[in-house]
């Protein structure tokens, strides 16, 4: 065999490696990006744990196709990158978010746009990737869990003390 296609078959295992580890996947087209503003995106991603990646979209649709993932072949069409979540699924889909909303604020349209998500193997539409990214972060989550457990047995306790308190008082007459 030659080399080339000895590259091409790593290139894709590496690629189905990534999908599996990922929590989530985002696939975004970066048309017309400046490179401060792809600099900084990539900065946002490492900062966050999670893999920014220019692929070569033929070798991304034989690695889904190896993991029995079926895409839109259209969705893979175009200058797209690839946003791999390893730590858990809302931050990648978070950051493009953020992003996307940051660059709109300064012009009418966004370079940079969702075009599909992979999550747990199953192909994510535009609106799902949006709404994972309304998520709040895990550590966020169990905090309001835990302050909501909290509370609740801040109010438990204060009520078995008034019995308590009701019992001392009707032991004491």
């Amino acid at each position: 065999m030659s080399s080339n296609l000895e590259a091409k078959k790593a290139l894709v295992a590496e690629i189905e490696e990534k999908i599996e580890k990922a929590e989530s996947l985002v696939v975004v087209e970066y048309n017309g990006l400046t490179v401060e503003a792809v600099t900084a995106l990539r900065a946002k991603c490492r900062a966050a744990g999670v893999d920014y990646c220019v692929l070569k979209n033929t070798m991304v649709r034989r690695a889904l196709a190896n993991k029995g993932i079926e895409i839109d072949s259209k969705l893979l069409e175009g200058p797209n990158a690839y946003i791999f979540s390893n730590n858990d699924p809302v931050s990648g889909p978070k950051i493009v978010k953020e992003f996307i909303s940051g660059i709109e604020k300064d012009k009418k349209t966004s370079p940079l746009t969702i075009k599909t998500g992979i999550m747990d193997g199953q192909v994510q539409t535009v609106d799902e990737i949006k709404a994972l990214a309304d998520i709040l972060p895990r550590e966020q989550l169990i905090a309001k869990i835990m302050g909501a457990l909290n509370s609740q047995a801040t109010a438990l306790a204060y009520v078995i003390k008034a019995i308590a308190d009701k019992k001392a008082e009707a032991a004491a007459e």
